[in-house]
């Protein structure tokens, strides 16, 4: 498919009609009348004829339903033919003709940038190392300069700067070729900059196997040769990388790795990785522990239901930080005088794609601590994080748009200050915690409450064909209803007093319950009613889903040997009446 449709395909609605695109409704009325007067297979006497006036009959009918309808044939006029395979939403109808095609051209864009990022996956980035230590030195003089804020200032370095781009291409449903090429500047100066040419391969033998190798045009040609077998409980994967040109001088690096689910109600992973190189005597050895698990602070349904809303466009709690993954991992590093401990936290929040760290690292040798937090979007990502270190204490930014990175990483001194590393620490979750609290979630409710108030605006309408269809299967099942009712009278069993069905009974969600009292007393049979939780209830016949990807309940008032029960039960759980612990005291 193209990126750009040609002119004459595009405008090929308006050929069938023999109407230029400027064309008035009247124009496009008459030439419609004629045409199909012309055409229609009624009026062909010679049948060699009739069938083709009658695909040319239907022709002009098409095209005439699209140019007729104003909406429509801003979309043809915009996107093309492709735009009328899309389901635009009901509401950008009554929009202006403006607004209209602003967001056409929007979506146009966006769609052109997925179809190039489909066919080329392209990625780069940039990284820009500064060194601002001069900003934070101590005392009156620095380097045998005065500590002005002139000289601080100018004192300020570029001590990095590279730049990497690479693009990746399908050539089967199993196989993908890239090449890279990175300039970084050399050891003793920035302008003195080196290139690298890397091109890869990757091929999947199977679902389980498989097998990637890169390899360095340029000097020090490297090759690497990387194979990965995963099922659901394992995975093992070696990977070396030699030089051609002195292979039988230096045995080539090489790691294995082998990590294993170990608990068959968990995802708690471990893992033990090896590495050999020849400047390592007997090489590296790590271990590894790593342990996801979701979490769920909503007073309704669980973790999974709560990240589904957040991704499918369901309001989400208020907070945003109701559901996530929390994670921790720890690592033990065996390498003579470079050993180590790591370890390592981190909490997601799916509904913010916001993702905190924390990990610290102890050895013989050194201390590092590091902190980040990172945002995630469609397209886009920003990050930023302070690490400590004997190497002192950087800042580092990182702004992704498209596959396209910029790094930013910021030498703020080269001591380990623990001081200037809390205070950096501290200043941007001071501005995190403010723009939380005086910026997104004013905008989070804001968000449930245009949700809210557009589930509401379509339940009320009375042209929903959906909404017909459930008032009358309601009235079908009247008559069953009363039978059911009847019997479980006589015999003071189960008689369902109201039901409702919707989300959440507060201020935001008001008036959007689903009287399903009629349905629920057809379902009753023998004093029992039941409802799986793997069914659907919106596809219960007399129910309607008032706010789709929002978590519901459903909530009854029922009698059962003439005594009142209650029940507000998840959507998510089963239904099950009657039960002792409904009954209201």
């Amino acid at each position: 498919m193209s990126l750009q449709e040609p002119t004459e395909e595009k405008n090929y609605l308006y050929a069938v009609l023999n109407l230029p695109p400027t064309a008035s409704q009247g124009e496009i009325r008459e030439r419609y009348r004629a045409l199909s007067i012309t055409f229609h297979p009624d009026k062909q006497h010679d049948l060699r004829l009739k069938g083709i006036a009658a695909e040319k009959f239907l022709e002009i009918q098409k095209a005439y339903e699209v140019l007729s309808d104003p909406f429509l044939r801003e979309v043809y006029d915009v996107l093309g033919a492709e735009g009328l395979s899309r389901q635009w939403p009901a509401e950008l109808r009554s929009k202006d003709s403006e607004e209209i095609k602003a967001v056409l051209k929007h979506w146009k864009t966006d769609h052109s940038n997925e179809v190039l990022e489909k066919l080329l996956q392209p990625r780069g980035g940039a990284t820009c190392t500064v060194n601002v230590s001069s900003l934070f030195a101590r005392g009156d003089v620095y380097d045998g300069e005065s500590r002005s804020l002139g000289n601080r200032l100018s004192n300020i370095k570029v001590t990095g700067l590279g730049v990497r781009h690479g693009v990746m291409k399908a050539l089967g449903p199993k196989t993908v070729i890239g090449i890279t090429s990175e300039v970084r500047p050399g050891s003793r100066n920035v302008l003195a900059a080196r290139g690298t040419l890397t091109g890869a391969l990757r091929h999947q033998f199977s679902p389980r196997l498989v097998l990637e190798l890169t390899a360095a045009f340029l000097n020090p040609r490297i090759i690497t040769a990387k194979t990965t077998y995963s099922d659901n409980e394992n995975a093992v994967s070696v990977q070396t990388n030699f030089i051609p040109a002195i292979w039988y001088l230096f045995p080539p690096v090489t790691t294995v790795s082998f990590a294993r689910r170990l608990f068959r109600d968990s995802l708690t992973q471990g893992s033990i990785t090896w590495t050999y190189a020849p400047e390592l005597s007997g090489g590296n050895l790590e271990f590894n522990v790593y342990s996801p698990r979701e979490f769920d602070l909503m007073s309704l349904d669980d973790h999974v239901e709560a990240m589904e809303e957040s991704i499918y466009g369901g309001p989400g709690s208020t907070s945003g930080l109701a559901a996530g993954v929390r994670t921790w991992s720890f690592g033990l590093t065996l390498a003579g005088l470079n050993s180590c401990i790591k370890a390592e936290f981190l909490l997601f929040f799916h509904e913010l794609s916001l993702r905190l760290k924390a990990s610290a690292e102890v050895g013989f040798r050194s201390v590092a601590y590091i902190v980040s937090a990172k945002w995630v979007g469609h397209r886009s990502a920003f990050g930023t994080g302070v690490g400590l270190s004997t190497k002192g204490v950087i800042l580092r930014f990182q702004l992704t748009y498209f596959e396209q990175k910029w790094t930013l990483p910021i030498t703020l001194t080269p001591d380990y200050d623990m001081n200037l590393a809390l205070y950096t620490v501290v200043i941007p979750s001071a501005a995190l915690a403010i723009g939380y609290q005086f910026f997104l979630k004013p905008r989070r409710r804001a968000q449930r409450a245009r949700y809210f108030e557009d589930a509401r605006r379509a339940l009320n309408d009375e042209k929903s064909e959906l909404k017909r269809e459930i008032e009358s299967t309601t009235l079908l099942l009247q008559d069953v209803a009363r039978r059911h009712m009847d019997a479980e009278r006589s015999r003071a069993g189960l008689i369902i007093l109201e039901a409702t069905y919707g989300p959440s009974p507060d201020n935001e969600a008001a008036d959007l319950d689903v009287d399903v009292t009629v349905p629920l007393q057809a379902l009753v049979h023998n004093s029992q009613l039941y409802i799986s939780s793997r069914t659907p209830k919106s596809g219960i016949p007399g129910f309607l889903d008032p706010a789709p990807a929002s978590p519901k309940s459903l909530r009854i008032r029922y009698l059962f040997r003439n005594r009142t029960h209650y029940a507000e039960i998840p959507d998510s759980s089963q239904v099950v009446l009657p039960l002792k612990d409904h009954l209201v005291m």
